[in-house]
């Protein structure tokens, strides 16, 4: 028997699975959803590809992470190789919070055969400490970056450092993806999500940021998660965000088990992911065409045959199947006008 219960972790609820069965036979639903079942049908687990991931500390011992997690590993507080996960107070005690176990194990998820590295960033000290994550993902031999915590504090747009840390990143010759956030507004809504947009269509970017929003399904109906930012009316906000299944999804959480957890800081994973499939499946594909390629490709219509507005979904949901068919049909894929 499943031993389940409920525990409060922040905002979010999650639900806990003991055993590790339910992890191996669970049909993980967004895989279908986002086609990642007919990409692993082609043989395509990510192999070859290396993800940084920047976030709060990693359970490197769960069962279902070992074999993925790199033996690369970093903290923004003293540069060693602890990346174990940060204990915070709660209700009247002490718990893990799961998040960066719970983001590696989506990637591990859709893209199994993917090298993890872990950037445990520590202290939320100013910018200091997130521009320091980001040189150390700078410097590492990964493909794709996922961010999936936010870059500065609350209300706040991105500094000049975290913005400039960002440009280099991309320069290095990363993808970056970075959640959009959970306050269930625009982009161009509050500060930091503003700068996101704007730091996406910086030239220096060089068209290698996407952005995250979630999505989810219930009762037989696709729609954007009610906590999910998204684009609204502006065009730029439109053009690099793309969706993915990011409410109630299972994935690790500390000492071996797994959970439930909602949010475009899980949705984030389920692209990171799809970009490693894509990168393995082209491997001399530039990055910015790698994410084009993804965006281009896109579902525009629902499960249910319903029409997914710009405004709401951006350029869509996540659809492997068609991004694997529309390279593999493009005799030449050139540097030419992107989106």
């Amino acid at each position: 028997m499943l031993n389940r219960f409920l525990f409060m972790a922040g905002s979010c609820i999650l639900l806990f699975y003991g055993g590790k069965l339910l992890w191996q036979k669970n049909a993980f639903p967004p895989l279908s959803v986002m086609e990642v079942t007919y990409a692993h049908k082609q043989h395509l687990e990510g192999k070859g590809a290396t993800v940084a991931v920047l976030d709060e500390g990693f359970d490197s011992d769960h069962h279902a992470l070992k074999s993925q997690l790199s033996p690369y590993r970093y903290n923004t507080s003293n540069e060693r190789r602890d990346v174990s996960e940060s204990v915070i107070f709660e209700q009247g005690k002490y718990i893990f919070e799961s998040h960066g176990t719970h983001v590696a194990g989506i990637i591990a998820k859709v893209a199994p055969n993917a090298e993890v590295i872990p950037i445990k960033v520590m202290g939320f000290e100013g910018d200091q400490t997130f521009v320091k994550a980001l040189q150390i993902a700078t410097k590492s031999h990964a493909h794709v970056v996922n961010i999936s915590l936010r870059l500065s504090h609350t209300g706040q747009s991105l500094s000049p450092n975290v913005y400039n840390a960002l440009i280099d990143l991309a320069q290095s010759g990363k993808l970056i993806v970075i959640a959009a956030g959970n306050e269930g507004i625009p982009l161009m809504g509050n500060a930091y999500t503003a700068s996101l947009v704007e730091l996406a269509h910086d030239p220096k970017i060089k068209g290698c940021l996407i952005l995250a929003g979630a999505s989810s399904y219930k009762e037989g109906t696709e729609t954007l998660a009610n906590f999910s930012n998204y684009p609204g009316n502006n065009l730029a906000a439109q053009r690099f965000f793309i969706t993915a299944p990011g409410e109630d999804i299972l994935s690790t959480i500390t000492g071996g088990r797994f959970g439930e957890k909602s949010g475009t800081s899980m949705a984030t994973p389920m692209v990171v992911g799809a970009l490693c499939l894509l990168k393995e499946a082209f491997p001399n594909l530039p990055p910015e065409l790698i994410a084009n390629l993804l965006l281009t490709s896109a579902r525009k219509v629902s499960l249910e045959g319903i029409p997914l507005v710009s405004t709401t979904f951006g350029q869509g949901l996540v659809n492997l199947e068609a991004a694997l068919l529309q390279g593999r049909n493009t005799s030449h894929i050139s540097r030419g006008p992107l989106l």
